[in-house]
């Protein structure tokens, strides 16, 4: 304890503990008894989060008896008790009692209401720790409900950026479930015991209990599970159990405010939120092993970094079947699939789920299960006149291409919105009978995860759009699109995304029809889809290898469109970031012009995604163009250029809206035959932590407020 005593005192906390304070008398079965102890929930979360060495302040309320030592020895820890307020009256006491089969009984020495009396208030918050850069993180500990919900309010008002974690309090369970979810939704991790959390929902599974909550706004979610652990619930991923660290439990006060301090220690120096539930499990297993909140205090921190499990023990309990693709990255990579196939990330598998396109388009056309007509319905039931298509990676790219089908055979205002657009700065403005369907292929994905939170709460109509019907996106909107493309192996998806484009297309059609609309002329063209998609990839076999032999040497490619195509060219410049993995950047045909005509110089390579439609005499124009400079031309159409270039023919007889179908097939060619010839697998990661950071991002759910 040398060491420790020796600790400077903390100015600005990073992790700031606000509870309650007791006098705890102790009697043991033996007899043996230990008078005037140190207890209440904020000692033991802060000494349990002072064993990860980032600085700790208390806020709690002290009686006149409080005994000075006492704070004198969380001083001496370098718990900065600045936030501690005097206050008239005794401080809350008790006896506690232990049986000999390990039961406790609190008898209180103090009357009861004086809990009530003492529970911090907001003015006790100190208004520098609260406004310092970074702003800290906050937990709440357990107490009444009214004055949870002050300070939670309380904090957020000062300290918007502050991250608050709340503990939950037996008490809730009588108050009105509403009350208790509206609180839950308004902070940032919500941390119940199973036995609270059982309370609240009416039932004892704590996996749907969760899920529930999320239909409620609540974010982030920790159960603590006692002696099994805890259930670390981000937003947009799946369940992680994180074991308890196995020790002989003498006795279980405090463990699971010590978890709660050691889980706000670890989001304080900033880890994601389950490397600081494993934080929380080390400084629970400490406090379980002795009587009395010194044994924390007592605890040398480099024991806790020992003891720190950092991931091997951890489950995660993922109940949507095969593993989905991530929106913009790759294919799903099939479980029965990749066990079979020595090598599902071989560049192969990209070449053989873009052989399947036909028959994935021919399939979605159908809606035999009858789920996109319900939508279909269900948009006009609502009088929807606004739809917002949005999504990450090639899932927005899918909503951006078909938007333009929307509005020319329903009738309505359609609009592809990135995610993250929607939910931070768009959603707040949505005019009345919108819509927000929300689109990832994996179901997982953070951001869109994050839309769909966001509309709901401002009150409009959620749809899903997913391969995943148990995932967080699913389990986030009112109602299900569910979509079903068998994939192969992992890699740049292809059939995916043209999956996901069909389904809106034939919801665009079935939609128009539902509002008294004439589609059947634009159905039976749509019809043909599947047997046009086809001919292209015949057609583009040859020419799409020439083009990327053509590429292989070059630093970087421009890819252009406009309208529903402005997509295509997204998706094209994306093959080349994961396929090959290679410099392609997009932009608007017409921005060419403006900004990377002055880096195009002789030879560079320029893709045109162009069919017959309203932008194409410009597209013509801005071929001339990187003609005239030297540049090299390439487009993709279902027109042969007036100008010189090289042609990757799209086969005739598509409109402009639906013409997205096709146009990703010569793209995607281009993508693999790069990747082949350059020797490269479909998809590359430089360890399996590189990986597991990579979707940990993707799928980080973080609810923000928006502008």
């Amino acid at each position: 304890m040398n060491e420790l005593t020796e600790t400077p005192k903390v100015v600005t906390p990073q992790v700031v503990i606000v509870g309650n304070l007791t006098i705890d008398d102790v009697v043991l079965p033996d007899g043996r008894t230990s008078m005037a102890s140190p207890g209440g929930n904020a000692v033991y979360s802060a000494a349990g989060a002072r064993l990860w060495q980032v600085p700790v302040g208390v806020v709690t309320r002290r009686g006149e008896d409080f005994p000075a030592e006492h704070l004198a020895r969380l001083d001496a820890l370098g718990i900065d008790t600045a936030g501690v307020v005097p206050i008239p009256g005794p401080t809350v006491r008790s006896w506690v009692l232990y049986g000999e089969d390990g039961s406790r009984e609190w008898v209180y020495r103090t009357p009861a209401e004086r809990s009530r009396e003492v529970a911090v208030r907001p003015g006790d918050l100190p208004v520098r720790w609260l406004t310092a850069d970074p702003a800290p993180v906050v937990h709440i500990a357990a107490m009444p409900l009214p004055a949870s919900a002050a300070l939670v309010d309380a904090v957020r008002a000062q300290a918007p950026g502050a991250v608050i974690t709340l503990d939950t309090h037996e008490g809730w369970a009588h108050e009105p479930r509403a009350d208790v979810l509206a609180l839950a939704a308004r902070v940032d991790v919500f941390v119940p015991s199973r036995e609270e959390l059982a309370d609240l929902a009416g039932y004892d599974d704590p996996e749907r209990a969760v899920a529930d909550l999320r239909t409620h706004g609540v974010r982030d979610v920790v159960v603590k599970l006692g002696a099994a652990g805890a259930l670390a619930c981000r937003l947009g991923e799946d369940p992680v159990l994180v074991p308890a660290h196995p020790v002989e439990a003498v006795d279980p006060t405090g463990a699971g405010d010590a978890f709660c301090g050691g889980l706000a220690a670890g989001l304080g120096g900033g880890e994601s939120l389950l490397a600081a539930v494993r934080r929380g499990c080390a400084s629970a297993s400490f406090a379980v092993t002795s009587f009395g909140s010194m044994t924390l205090a007592d605890t040398d921190p480099a024991e806790a970094a020992r003891r720190l499990d950092p991931a091997g023990s951890d489950r995660r309990l993922d109940h949507g079947g095969d593993t989905p693709a991530e929106d913009g990255d790759a294919s799903a990579e099939n479980g029965a699939t990749a066990a079979q196939d020595p090598e599902p990330y071989e560049i192969s598998v990209m070449m053989d789920e873009i052989d399947t396109v036909p028959e994935v388009i021919e399939d979605h056309l159908r809606d035999a299960d009858g789920a996109v007509q319900a939508i279909a319905d269900l948009l006009v039931e609502h009088g929807i006149e606004h739809l917002y298509l949005t999504g990450c990676g090639d899932s927005a790219f899918a909503g951006s291409a078909t938007a333009l089908a929307f509005a020319k055979h329903a009738g309505v205002a359609a609009e592809g919105v990135h995610a993250l657009d929607l939910a931070r700065y768009r959603v707040r403005y949505l005019p009345p009978r919108s819509a927000v369907l929300g689109v990832s292929f994996s179901g997982k994905v953070g951001r869109t995860t994050e839309a769909l939170v966001q509309a709901e709460r401002f009150g409009h109509l959620t749809i899903a759009l997913t391969n995943n019907p148990e995932g967080a996106l699913a389990r986030a909107a009112q109602h299900l699109l569910p979509i079903d493309v068998p994939t192969l192996g992992f890699s740049p998806g292809t059939s995916t995304y043209l999956g996901m484009v069909t389904t809106l297309l034939d919801l665009a059609l079935r939609w128009g029809t539902a509002r008294g609309r004439d589609t059947s002329a634009a159905r039976a063209v749509l019809e043909t889809g599947p047997e046009l998609a086809r001919s292209t990839l015949k057609a583009n076999a040859e020419p799409a290898r020439q083009v990327a032999l053509m590429l292989r040497d070059q630093p970087w490619v421009t890819f252009l469109g406009a309208g529903p195509n402005e997509a295509g060219a997204r998706f094209g410049a994306a093959k080349l970031f994961e396929g090959p993995q290679i410099m392609g950047v997009s932009t608007n045909t017409e921005e060419w012009a403006h900004e990377e005509y002055f880096v195009t110089t002789p030879g560079t390579p320029v893709v045109l995604v162009a069919p017959d439609g309203a932008g194409y005499d410009r597209a013509e124009e801005i071929i001339a163009e990187i003609d005239f400079i030297g540049g090299r031309p390439i487009l993709v159409s279902d027109r042969e250029p007036a100008h010189p270039a090289h042609l990757l023919p799209l086969a005739p007889g598509l409109p402009e809206e639906f013409t997205p179908l096709l146009a990703a097939l010569p793209l995607s060619l281009i993508g693999f035959h790069l990747a082949d010839t350059l020797g490269k697998r479909s998809y590359n990661f430089g360890s399996e932590e590189v990986k597991a950071e990579h979707y940990d991002t993707i799928h980080r759910a973080t609810i923000g407020e928006p502008a």
